[in-house]
């Protein structure tokens, strides 16, 4: 909101003093700026559940729709996977999810971007054997020019 409310400062104040070229290049950066919708912390919260719950049923359409193509997963353990070995892993790989919460989250929106911050736990199996799963997690979404959201980052820590 504050890029939108400087822009409109810089508007009138351009108005004011009449420069059409200034006027043009405020209205070339309020449409831009129009591109993206107001987007509210559940929104947010939907993104990532909807990414929790692809991670479960291990549904690879869903997470390839959520994942961008330029995707950094880092895991707690420090291997870094593309979107590509991220999602052969959750379809092949030894760990399979049961279920995923992530209390303590919070979402900082800045534009088109999104900060999530939250602790995850999880149920799962790893080669069949139970596992209890708890580490910090940071999610950074970018909202694509279609209005979806796509994970570019995340970066899991150990507690």
């Amino acid at each position: 909101m504050k890029q939108v409310t400087k822009m409109v400062l810089v508007f009138f104040i351009l108005s004011f003093l009449g420069c059409k070229q200034g006027r043009e290049e405020v209205n070339h950066k309020a449409e831009e700026l129009a591109l993206f919708s107001p987007v509210n912390d559940d929104e947010i919260d939907e993104v990532v559940t909807a990414f929790n719950k692809a991670m479960i049923a291990r549904d690879r359409a869903a997470l390839e729709q959520l994942c961008s193509d330029q995707l950094s997963y880092g895991h707690s353990s420090g291997l870094i996977q593309n979107k590509a070995e991220f999602i052969d892993d959750i379809m092949n790989g030894p760990f399979h999810f049961l279920s995923i919460s992530t209390p303590e989250q919070t979402i900082v929106l800045d534009g088109d971007t999104a900060v999530i911050r939250h602790i995850l736990t999880a149920d799962a199996t790893r080669d069949g054997a139970p596992v209890a799963i708890k580490i910090g997690n940071v999610q950074i979404y970018k909202k694509a020019q279609d209005g979806s959201w796509k994970l570019l980052v995340r970066q899991a820590y150990k507690l």
